[in-house]
């Protein structure tokens, strides 16, 4: 490669083959594993986590934390605000699927990540009236959970599938 070449990204393949209509359902089906595996990993660490919690090497703290706000405990005085929030936001992602269903695998997986920890979550808020995490990652402050994770993990992959797609120059 010379000097006036630059390398182009390659955006991820489609997914080819796929009806809009299968595209949807791939990513609400993922989604709702997400949410499904997020709601047993919570009732597997409720049942096995000693009352005092436990520490697993040095970067893993497990306890118990009820979190009726979000991140950080940030809006716990105001639960209903957090409930409605993430409704809308849930509906805009599910309305956005609906209405432009994920082309590439990538913006499946992304998708489906962000639709599932957020319904995962909502579950807890209605169940237990907060979002029950467990999970502390040295040097991280503050707990989260599988669901959290997920959003994470959807967030990055549509940024990285929105990276390779863009135009050079």
């Amino acid at each position: 490669m010379t000097g006036a070449e630059t390398p182009v990204p390659v955006p991820p393949p489609p997914s080819e083959g796929l009806s809009p209509a299968a595209r949807r359902v791939f990513t609400f089906g993922l989604a709702g594993l997400v949410a499904a595996l997020d709601q047993v990993v919570k009732v597997v660490v409720d049942n096995v986590l000693p009352p005092w919690g436990t520490t697993v090497g040095p970067l893993f703290d497990f306890q118990r934390v009820y979190n009726p706000g979000v991140n950080f405990g940030l809006l716990s005085d105001f639960p209903q605000v957090v409930i409605v929030a993430t409704l809308v936001i849930g509906v805009g992602f599910a309305a956005y699927v609906l209405t432009r269903p994920p082309q590439r695998w990538t913006t499946i997986g992304g998708f489906a990540l962000l639709l599932g920890g957020g319904f995962g979550n909502l579950v807890d808020r209605f169940r237990l009236g907060a979002v029950f995490d467990y999970l502390n990652i040295t040097p991280f402050v503050g707990y989260l959970n599988l669901a959290d994770l997920a959003i994470g993990a959807g967030v990055i992959l549509l940024l990285l599938d929105a990276m390779l797609r863009r135009e050079p120059g």
